[in-house]
């Protein structure tokens, strides 16, 4: 490969660079010898995309040419990363592992840390560039804060990766007053007070800030607990089907790489998708979720379909008509009416909320300490008012085939309709992998059915669950229980 002046970040070594890939002019390396080192990684991933934008959708990705099912299509390294927002949890502001110690701090800054030495502690491009702002102005360590903090300091120094950032969206024109998420951000303003005292025009970037934290960043694992935001993998586009899946590695310096694969066949032009939103939620719930938190309405296929793909996760039963259900008229409006499918019978928007907001509470607290009279109980009394296959019955039911024992009835009945739901939302296991294998796993148990055969596709499901991951835990259950067979 020959190089082209340009400006970015080696993926080897992570210095700035201003060699450029003449391939896909999109890689950047600091030497001629990193670029060769870093080739059988970028040789999978070249050409593999590129960047379009219109009205609509702002800037998205296409595939630059055909791609095919396992392709890699994305590697990157984020632009900036640190703990959830809202976490509670306790992680190292060098390396970004959890803390197994809550007491160990870093010696400068007393911010928690999972080890005094911890190598990260002392990267030039990491955490020694915030320990000394930390220190000085002494706030009070909360984890959820450090990543608006590191966003702070690349805007502060006028950084690269700062410039990168800013293109991304952050709909800040609707998070303004009255809103939860303009709340949110007076109360990271009153925690930050320390910082904002030393330099008081870092107030007026945090809305930017926290904006483009909740529309942008992604849930890693590895590590636990944390977010990032990319340059590239954040303009995938949402879909509820979508032709995408990713994972995350560690490289040297602890950063959580993003590797986004093709899950099918994808057509040079076609647009490249992930999903912002639960599988397995309604169509009513997941709309409700992308217009709160990425500011939007979905119109996919599914999105469009009233039975959703005929999986009913939405389908109330009509309480007039014993063969019944209803659904909503039009799913793309939220005060749609909804219609019985038989007496034609119709119920209201806001009738329909209020039914699915209690029933939700009464899943969500029966869900907290699972025990199999209660989801029996509630999962017989919901049937009686849902579908069976809709979100909430789904939902208790793959926590009550934990329970029940192999030979119920129910427990086969539930494993076959919780595989053909998932089939359906996620044809290419590309969402609900860990999901899909603990029902094939209990499914395995149950009389006549093919042991081995189940647990081996559940085994190949797990496969590329990261180490130390639940997923990568059940993997070795059922290869201890394989050898047994």
């Amino acid at each position: 490969m020959e190089g082209n002046l340009g400006d970015g970040e080696c993926p080897v070594c992570g210095k700035q660079a201003r060699l450029k890939c003449s391939g896909c002019k999109r890689s950047f390396y600091c030497s001629k010898e990193h670029q060769k080192e870093d080739w059988p990684r970028h040789r999978s991933i070249c050409h593999a995309w590129e960047i379009e934008e219109n009205e609509e959708l702002g800037r998205y990705l296409v595939a630059r040419r055909d791609l095919t099912s396992g392709e890699p299509i994305i590697s990157e390294v984020p632009l900036v990363w640190g703990a959830a927002p809202h976490t509670s949890c306790k992680v190292c502001v060098g390396c970004g592992q959890r803390c197994e110690d809550v007491e160990t701090r870093c010696a400068k800054c007393f911010w928690p840390s999972c080890s005094t030495d911890c190598k990260a502690l002392l990267d030039k491009d990491g955490h020694e560039l915030e320990c000394a702002l930390l220190a000085k102005t002494r706030i009070f360590p909360r984890c959820d804060l450090l990543l608006a903090i590191r966003m702070l300091i690349l805007w502060k120094t006028k950084s690269k990766r700062w410039k990168l950032l800013e293109k991304l969206q952050s709909h800040e024109d609707s998070r303004g007053p009255g809103t939860d998420a303009y709340e949110e951000v007076q109360e990271v303003t009153n925690h930050l007070g320390p910082l904002i005292a030393v330099d008081p025009s870092c107030a007026k970037i945090l809305p930017k800030i926290c904006g483009l934290i909740d529309v942008n960043a992604l849930e890693t694992l590895p590590p636990e607990g944390s977010v990032a935001i990319y340059r590239t993998a954040c303009l995938l586009e949402h879909r509820c089907l979508p032709n995408t899946r990713h994972f995350f590695t560690l490289d040297e310096k602890g950063r959580p790489i993003i590797t986004v694969l093709a899950v099918t066949s994808i057509k040079k032009g076609e647009h490249l998708s992930t999903s912002y939103t639960h599988a397995l939620w309604s169509t009513r719930a997941r709309r409700r979720h992308l217009l709160a938190t990425k500011y939007f309405s979905c119109s996919c296929e599914r999105c469009a379909d009233p039975t959703e793909l005929g999986t009913h996760l939405g389908t109330l039963k009509c309480p007039y008509d014993d063969g019944g259900f209803i659904l909503p008229i039009d799913p793309l409006d939220s005060e749609t009416e909804w219609s019985c499918d038989t007496c034609k019978g119709t119920l209201q928007s806001s009738e329909v909320a209020q039914l699915m907001d209690r029933l939700e509470e009464e899943v969500e607290e029966a869900m907290r300490t699972p025990n199999k009279a209660v989801l029996s109980d509630l999962l017989s009394r919901l049937r009686g008012l849902l579908h069976p296959g809709h979100q909430h019955c789904i939902s208790l039911g793959h926590s009550l085939i934990q329970l029940l024992p192999s030979n119920d009835p129910q427990k086969f009945e539930l494993c076959n309709l919780i595989t053909n739901t998932v089939a359906l939302v996620d044809p290419y296991c590309a969402r609900l992998t860990l999901y899909a294998a603990i029902t094939l796993r209990e499914l395995a148990n149950c009389p006549g059915q093919d042991k081995k055969a189940h647990l081996l596709k559940a085994m190949t499901l797990l496969m590329p669950e990261p180490a130390k991951s639940p997923g990568a835990k059940l993997l070795r259950l059922i290869k201890s229980e394989l050898e047994y067979l």
